[in-house]
C-alpha cells in the first residue's frame, strides 16, 4: 500500500502548481518529487521518511483551488467505460503477481530501484562500474526513485517489495485511459467512436501489458505523458494547456531516454500554438530543469553510453523494414495492431487532431531515425524494443483516431 500512499502525496503536492486535473497534478508531484531527491544527491543528503514525506507535504499545502479545463456534458458511453475497466482489472489482477513482471524490472529499473533504497540516494559511483553498461546508467531516474521511496514508505523501516512496485503501472495504465476518456469527453466525440476508441486502447494496452510482461516497466510513463497531454492538443490552445503540455513534457523527460525528444516535440508543439513569452516559460521551463540537471549529473559521472547514437545510414533501410514487418506479425504480442500506426499521418489532416498529430508523427520519425542511426544489430534492436516504442505511442493514436473520426459530427469551436 505504500505505492498508493506516495502516489496520494504525489497528486496532493502537485496542487502546487495550476493544474485542475488530478492526473496531471500526480504528474506534476512527480517531477518535484524527481528533483527534490536530485537535489538531495547534489546536496549530499541521505534520502529518508521525512526527507520524502515532508516537503510533499509542505507542497500540498501550498495548493490551491483551480478552475477546471473546459469540458462537455457529452459521456463516453457505459459499454466503452465498461470495457476500460475490465482491461485495466485484469491487468491489474496479474501485475502484482510477479508473474508478467518485465526483465527489465530484475535486471535494469527495480535493480536500480532497490540499489537506491539501500543507498539512500542515486549511487552514482555504483552505476558508473564499467560492467553497468547493460543497464542503462544515463537513463533517467524517476521511475527507480519512485520505488525507492516506495520501500522507504513501506512498514516501520522499509523494505523492498516487488509485488508493491508493480502498482506504479497499474497506476499509469489507469492515468492512461483516464486522460484518453478526458480527450474524448472535451471534445465532445459522438459514439460509437468515443467508447470503440476508449475500449480498443484499453484492451490493447492490457493484452500487450500481460503478453509482453511490462508490468514494472518504465514505457508506460511515455505513453502516459503523451496521453495526458491529448485534452490540451486538441482543443484550443490556452494557458491551463501550456501546464498541462509543459508537465507533461517534464514527466516524459524524467521517465526515459526517449521521453527527451517526445518532450522537446510536445513543447514545440504547443509552443507554436501559442507563440507568447509566458508559453515559453510555462512549457519549457519544468523540461528543462528535468533535462539540465540529468545533463550535469550523467556527464559529471560520465554515465553516458556512447552507443546511444551513431552515424545515420540510409542504407539500414531494408534491415529496419524487415524488423518492423516482423513485430506487426500476427504472432507477435501485438497481434498485428502496430499497423494502426500507419494511420499516424492522417491525424495531420483534420484541424482538432493536427497538433497531436504532429507530435506523435516527430517522435515516430524520430525512433526510426535512431534505428537508421543504430551502432548495433539493426534488424535486432528493431524487433527488440519497437513492440515497446510502440506502446508510447498507440493509446495516443486510438484515441486522437476516434475523435478525427467523429470530427465531422463535433466540429472544432472557432
Amino acid at each position: 500500500m505504500s505505492a498508493i500512499l506516495l502516489a496520494v502525496l504525489l497528486a496532493l503536492a502537485g496542487r502546487a502548481l495550476p493544474v485542475s486535473r488530478w492526473t496531471v497534478r500526480l504528474m506534476a508531484g512527480a517531477v518535484m518529487f524527481h528533483l527534490l531527491l536530485t537535489a538531495y544527491d547534489l546536496l549530499g543528503v541521505r534520502w529518508g521518511r521525512v526527507a520524502v514525506v515532508l516537503p510533499l507535504v509542505v507542497l500540498a499545502g501550498l495548493g490551491r483551488r483551480t478552475a477546471r479545463a473546459p469540458r462537455t456534458a457529452r459521456t463516453i458511453g457505459a459499454w466503452g467505460e465498461g470495457a476500460a475497466l475490465f482491461a485495466l482489472t485484469t491487468f491489474a489482477a496479474f501485475a502484482p503477481t510477479l508473474w508478467i513482471a518485465t526483465p527489465d524490472f530484475v535486471f535494469h529499473w527495480g535493480l536500480k530501484g532497490e540499489r537506491f533504497f539501500l543507498a539512500r540516494g542515486v549511487d552514482y559511483s555504483w552505476l558508473a562500474k564499467g560492467w553497468n553498461w547493460v543497464i542503462h546508467p544515463d537513463y533517467p531516474n524517476l521511475l527507480p526513485e519512485l520505488f525507492a521511496g516506495t520501500a522507504i514508505l513501506e512498514g516501520w523501516e522499509g523494505r523492498f517489495e516487488a509485488s508493491s512496485q508493480m502498482l506504479w503501472s497499474v497506476l499509469f495504465f489507469a492515468l492512461i485511459l483516464v486522460s484518453g476518456r478526458e480527450a474524448l469527453r472535451q471534445t465532445g466525440t459522438p459514439r460509437p467512436f468515443a467508447p470503440a476508441g476508449l475500449a480498443i486502447a484499453a484492451f490493447a494496452l492490457a493484452g500487450f501489458g500481460i503478453v509482453h510482461r511490462m508490468a514494472g516497466a518504465a514505457d508506460w510513463m511515455p505513453a502516459l505523458a503523451l496521453a495526458a497531454a491529448l485534452p490540451a492538443l486538441l482543443r484550443p490552445a490556452d494557458r491551463q494547456g501550456d501546464w498541462e503540455v509543459g508537465i507533461a513534457a517534464a514527466f516524459a523527460a524524467a521517465s526515459k531516454i526517449e521521453g527527451m525528444p517526445l518532450a522537446a516535440f510536445l513543447a514545440g508543439v504547443q509552443f507554436l500554438r501559442r507563440r507568447e513569452m509566458g508559453a515559453a516559460l510555462r512549457l519549457g521551463l519544468p523540461m528543462a530543469v528535468v533535462a539540465g540537471t540529468w545533463a550535469i549529473q550523467t556527464f559529471r559521472h560520465g554515465l553516458y553510453q556512447q552507443f546511444n547514437s551513431g552515424t545515420f545510414d540510409l542504407g539500414r533501410a531494408p534491415e529496419v523494414l524487415r524488423g518492423l514487418a516482423e513485430v506487426a506479425g500476427w504472432k507477435e504480442s501485438w497481434h498485428g495492431l502496430t499497423l494502426v500506426l500507419l494511420a499516424t499521418p492522417l491525424l495531420l489532416l483534420p484541424r482538432r487532431t493536427r497538433a497531436a498529430g504532429a507530435v506523435i508523427s516527430l517522435q515516430l520519425l524520430f525512433y526510426l531515425w535512431t534505428y537508421l542511426s543504430s551502432a548495433v544489430d539493426t534488424e535486432y534492436q528493431v524487433v527488440a524494443s519497437f513492440p515497446r516504442l510502440a506502446m508510447h505511442l498507440f493509446p495516443a493514436v486510438v484515441m486522437a483516431g476516434a475523435v478525427a473520426l467523429g470530427e465531422r459530427e463535433a466540429p472544432l469551436p472557432r
